[in-house]
């Protein structure tokens, strides 16, 4: 098929996740430019995920069919993120034997190291780079892998849906694709950190999606995706502690965590006040000693440096004060990102412009 330069692409993406799918309908343009046209968030059927598999298409097509309708959707090409739960990624170093192919190589490599059935695992690895390990020449190669059946009830999605099925990807995909763009921060936010922190190497840093069930850890170097982990809580963790502790309704913790987030406590701080902050904070400490763990297996089991930023995406990292507390603690400058802080992205008029931010991994995927 010829691709005519000049012609826009119309495309459907679709993020299912534990609490929410996200539906945007963008338009791409020859130099890779999207333009949201409309977008719809609604509530993820409760039990229809387990595991990342959709174990009810009927409900979650349903539901998914209703926001088409009432967005109005006329794509039909579509693209849908799995969620991330059941995605295994490693890192590998693989002798680089000369006269053997390296696909045979890494696949020996993959059998022996990963406890996987790989007749059942869709398996995708990409080579990072050229080392030399003790003197021996090897290939740093990034493997995920997810089970076929996983990867056939999502594709089971878009065709109850009659729609076209172009991709199936993960939020690691994604986001890698947004963070090889420019990201647009405030000058006087960029002053201060580099002010800082000038003496970091930023040319390796953390992509923090945090989720409502799971935090997803990315590590770039030089804007290349070389670590992806998911750490399995997220911020409707906070409500079920806030919930326990204050004695509250989940639906009373929600609401209280968005009204005061992390802000530091003063001395005109009510009890309730100190108990939902050190709520928050006991589940977000749990977050960050997994973080901690991540840059460290990363620069110490996969050959990776030093992470020199963390840019913060996703529901979850709204929260009030989570960026300058993550600061603190990680000792690193932290950036929340939006969408619009991407370059290339346009938004219809009209749109409702706060909830773009739960958007990243359903526009990501439309990226080429």
């Amino acid at each position: 098929m010829v691709t005519i330069p000049f012609l826009k692409n119309n495309l459907l993406s679709i993020d299912i996740g534990f609490r929410n799918i996200k539906i945007v309908e963008v338009e791409t343009g020859k130099n890779n430019e999207v333009f949201i046209k409309n977008f719809g968030i609604a509530s993820t059927p409760k039990d229809s995920i387990k595991n990342g598999a959709i174990r009810d298409v009927r409900a979650v097509t349903n539901e998914i069919k209703r926001v088409m309708k009432d967005i109005g959707v006329r794509t039909k090409n579509a693209k849908i993120v799995m969620s991330g739960t059941n995605i295994i990624s490693r890192v590998f170093l693989v002798e680089n034997i000369p006269g053997e192919s390296l696909d045979n190589t890494v696949k020996m490599t993959i059998s022996q190291s990963m406890p996987i059935d790989l007749d059942a695992h869709k398996i995708d690895y990409k080579v990072l780079k050229d080392i030399k390990d003790d003197g021996v020449p090897k290939v740093k190669v990034f493997v995920t892998a997810v089970l076929k059946s996983i990867i056939k009830s999502y594709i089971d999605i878009l065709v109850e849906l009659g729609l076209k099925p172009i991709s199936v990807d993960i939020p690691a995909n994604s986001a890698a694709k947004f963070f090889n763009r420019d990201i647009v921060i405030s000058e006087s936010d960029t002053w201060f950190k580099k002010n800082r922190y000038g003496k970091l190497d930023q040319s390796t840093f953390a992509v923090l999606d945090f989720g409502s069930e799971t935090t997803i850890v990315n590590i770039l170097k030089d804007r290349v995706l070389e670590f992806n982990k998911v750490i399995l809580k997220g911020s409707s963790n906070l409500d079920e502690v806030i919930a326990e502790n204050a004695n509250k309704r989940l639906v009373d913790a929600e609401r209280l965590k968005k009204i005061q987030g992390l802000k530091s406590l003063d001395l005109n701080s009510s009890e309730e006040q100190e108990l939902i902050h050190n709520s928050i904070k006991s589940v977000i400490d749990e977050i960050v000693k997994q973080i901690f763990q991540c840059f460290e297996f990363y620069e110490k089991r996969c050959f990776g440096e030093k992470v020199g930023k963390a840019y913060i995406i996703g529901g979850g990292s709204q929260l009030k004060g989570l960026s300058r507390y993550l600061e603190s603690v990680l000792q690193i400058p932290v950036y929340t990102v939006g969408l619009l802080s991407i370059n290339g992205i346009k938004i219809n008029d009209g749109l409702d412009s706060e909830r773009l931010n739960y958007l990243i991994n359903s526009v990501g995927i439309t990226l080429s």
